[in-house]
């Protein structure tokens, strides 16, 4: 009896090895999935021991006695049952135990997996949706087992964002890689482009180092052109490449290499199925001179078909992988299998590579750009084929909703404890439990709403450092790109507004700088910046303190900044306030498209001479905005219904002129918001808008954004009374940024209640949570949102 060992991709490939090999009665003696693939342990149940000679053991006197004595009638002792069995069984069989074991383990652990997805119906959502995104159940399961409890679907999601950053394996700077010296290989499948990346790397090596610093080489010699094709790159490059077809060829090569230039090989591409592989690792390892070896991950290809590659050139006998570079990510529907392969082999991402262009097309990306990237939603990769969706995992699990056992008592006293808890007055309504839930369940679906939701609750725990904060930005700018590709918007508006608020019972009056994310539609995302000027000096909530206080127009840029360096590619319109020609010269100088709100009274150049905003939307020739309704999600405008309004719209060519400075042409866009019946003008505003780097942009879209900001100005009425809120519901006394971060994220959550369509319920609800028919006042609102929130965390607890 001989176990063998069959693996095979999937279940199906590894049964019809097994056939093969041992025919159609072959026993199976376990079956479990290792390293993404399947294994089957298998004998050939129809072959015969071959007989061996039982083994003759002394026996003692006592025990021939005892023999001799047993009664007449108890059978004879019949030969051991594995008697038959060679010398080497004792091995497979332990190994075929050791085998059973696993698979008892992995079945049990697919159990508790299974378990935990009907428990968590989060944990079920979070599942579907990253695999969607191309990771791997494998990792997934690993990861998700750590989730912790009563995480909504935002909560969740954000985790698993950061668990992904945290265990994404890449190359720490590039510094750490262009060291003199260095050899560098890159390996692979055919068809991954290594070539066109050797000669990116190679175009980086020379702009630091200098043609002289670099030597090419190529091994492939079996494809038609290719050692023709990187000669090109090396003559545009000015640097020498060679053509090595041995070991020894390859070793006399390095010798004659000075110590401190840097060589780039070339490597034939090898399916990893070819027995070549080792050989190519044989090749460089026996070089003569230490070679770091990439591996070329092919972003475009099956997640299972990157888990063959990376596991057959991780373990070819060669030197270790260095890492890997990723590869034709501009083909690629998604990223998510190629990092799943990149954490589950560690292999540290030290490039990515997303376009046939030489040198551009070729990044140095961090863990949280590269997560960032694989979460992003393009028009491509919208809808996962192969991926289950919500309702198919529904079905699998063929489950119905569980719910825990509570006793009578304690369901009564948490019913009461919840009542009592919405109760603000005499006469209030009693709200079931299922009622409540599905009142707070409104704050998880809206950015805004469930960050300024996590941070409230971060005042339980007391002060946090400036390090947190500053990750919290991060966090806060990447959920809003994610939330922006996520929905059906496609561009993102950031606005900056100045607000004077008063700290504690100081009498002077600080000034805040706000920076606030929304979609086009104005839906509110998030507040990841604030700046804060006061008798403290000035601050930002993302670290940075100094005693003398900067110019406003130094801290309006460097708000800008911040937002643009962290858009990802993603279109932003910059709402800025007030008449400031030294911002707009700059930020037009960086090419960032914004658009400016100036008063009526703004000076600026028009034709032949200087004249005023409200001189000439006198003469301006307007037009009307369409489907106004269906284009924002706001419930108002000016204080009505946006059915009863028309929005208007004109557009001229001006330009700012300043002694000493280039002229900076600019399209002035007035807007003007008419009662749709009566026909009175009820606001004319002006902006300023610099957006020479987008196309198809309409006069009506920047109408609409102008309407935006000035409704966005809620958010700075609300910031006193959520600083004063912020202030009563902390712990313990907090830092000024903690404090200024939270109150803002409250605001921006109070406007969007206020004003957002979709929060048309909730809103309702929470005037019935303080009895008032009336419009809620900002000290009004800010209460009944804190009020919420704790209700919403009593359910979650109950």
């Amino acid at each position: 009896m001989s176990v063998s060992r069959f693996f095979g991709s999937t279940s199906r490939e590894a049964m019809r090895q097994v056939r093969l090999a041992l025919g159609p009665d072959a026993l199976i003696v376990s079956n479990r999935r290792v390293n993404g693939g399947v294994e089957i342990l298998a004998t050939d149940a129809t072959a015969s021991a071959e007989p061996t000679p039982p083994v003759t053991m002394p026996v003692p006197e006592q025990a021939q006695g005892a023999t001799t004595s047993m009664p007449d009638s108890m059978p004879a002792p019949t030969a051991a049952p594995y008697a038959g069995i060679n010398q080497q069984q004792p091995a497979e069989l332990m190994t075929a135990i050791g085998a059973m074991r696993g698979a008892l383990e992995n079945r049990i652990d697919e159990l508790l997996w299974s378990n935990q997805l009907q428990r968590a119906p989060e944990t079920l959502s979070l599942f579907q949706t990253l695999l969607g995104y191309g990771f791997s159940t494998a990792l997934l399961r690993a990861m998700l087992k750590r989730m912790p409890a009563h995480l909504n679907d935002r909560a969740a999601f954000e985790w698993a964002r950061h668990e992904l950053d945290t265990h994404l394996p890449v190359l720490a700077s590039e510094e750490r890689l262009w060291q003199p010296g260095l050899a560098l290989a890159l390996v692979g499948p055919t068809g991954v482009g290594k070539t066109t990346t050797i000669a990116k790397l190679a175009a980086r090596c020379v702009k630091r180092f200098g043609p002289d610093k670099l030597v090419l080489i190529t091994t492939d010699t079996y494809r038609i052109g290719a050692h023709e094709q990187l000669k090109i790159y090396a003559d545009i490059l000015r640097v020498p490449v060679h053509v090595v077809q041995d070991s020894a060829g390859l070793r006399q090569l390095l010798l004659s290499i000075r110590s401190d230039q840097i060589i780039l090989i070339d490597n034939v591409g090898i399916s990893q199925r070819d027995r070549f592989v080792a050989d190519q690792a044989a090749l460089l390892s026996s070089a003569g001179r230490r070679i770091q070896r990439l591996l070329a991950l092919n972003a475009s290809s099956h997640g299972d078909t990157l888990d063959e590659v990376a596991r057959v050139y991780k373990t070819d006998g060669g030197t270790p992988l260095s890492g890997c570079i990723i590869t034709k990510v501009d083909e690629a529907s998604r990223l998510g299998p190629a990092l799943d392969t990149a954490i589950r082999y560690q292999l540290p991402v030290h490039y990515v590579s997303d376009g046939q262009k030489v040198p551009e097309n070729l990044r140095f990306m961090t863990a949280k750009q590269l997560v960032d990237l694989a979460f992003t939603r393009t028009s491509y990769n919208s809808k996962a084929l192969y991926a289950p969706t919500a309702g198919d995992l529904a079905a699998l699990l063929s489950v119905a909703e569980q719910k825990e056992s509570v006793s009578d008592a304690d369901e009564q006293a948490r019913k009461q404890k919840l009542t009592a808890l919405v109760m603000s007055g005499a006469g209030m309504r009693k709200l079931d439990v299922e009622g409540l839930r599905k009142h707070t369940s409104t704050i998880e679906h809206s950015l805004a709403l469930s960050a300024a939701f996590d941070s409230w609750r971060d005042l339980s725990v007391g002060p946090q450092d400036n390090a947190y904060l500053t990750e919290q930005a991060e966090d806060l700018m990447r959920s809003a790109l994610h939330e922006l590709s996520e929905s059906a918007a496609t561009m993102m508006l950031s606005s900056y507004q100045s607000v004077n608020i008063a700290l504690d019972n100081d009498q002077d009056k600080s000034k805040v700088l706000l920076t606030n994310l929304c979609t086009e539609r104005g839906e509110a995302l998030a507040a990841p910046l604030q700046q804060i000027a006061g008798p403290m000096g000035w601050l930002n909530t993302v670290g940075e303190h100094v005693l003398q206080e900067p110019q406003w127009s130094d801290q309006l840029l460097q708000a800008v900044r911040w937002v643009e360096q962290r858009r990802n590619a993603t279109p932003i319109m910059h709402m800025l306030e007030g008449f400031t020609p030294a911002v707009w010269q700059a930020l037009a100088a960086e090419g960032t498209a914004f658009m400016a709100s100036v008063p009526l009274g703004s000076r600026f150049w028009h034709e032949n001479g200087t004249t005023s905003a409200a001189a000439r939307i006198k003469q301006m020739q307007f037009h009307a905005v369409s489907d106004l309704s269906r284009k924002l999600q706001l419930q108002q405008l000016a204080g009505q219904a946006i059915p009863s309004l028309t929005l208007w719209v004109a557009k001229e060519r001006v330009s700012i002129r300043q002694r000493g400075v280039a002229e900076l042409l600019l399209d002035l866009i007035a807007v003007r918001l008419t009662d749709r019946y009566s026909g009175a003008v009820l606001r004319d505003s002006v902006v300023l808008l610099h957006a020479s780097e987008f196309t198809g942009l309409s006069d009506a879209d920047v109408a609409m954004w102008a309407v935006l900001q000035h409704e966005q100005r809620l958010v700075g009425r609300l910031l006193a009374p959520a600083w004063r809120a912020v202030q009563e519901d902390a712990a313990q006394e907090l830092s000024v940024a903690q404090q200024l971060r939270a109150s803002a994220l409250l605001a921006l959550a109070g406007s969007d209640v206020q004003y957002s369509s979709q929060q048309q319920g909730l809103y309702g609800q929470l005037q019935a949570l303080l009895q008032q028919r009336s419009a809620l006042t900002a000290p009004k609102l800010i209460e009944a949102i804190l009020r919420c929130f704790a209700l919403k965390e009593a359910l979650q607890e109950a």
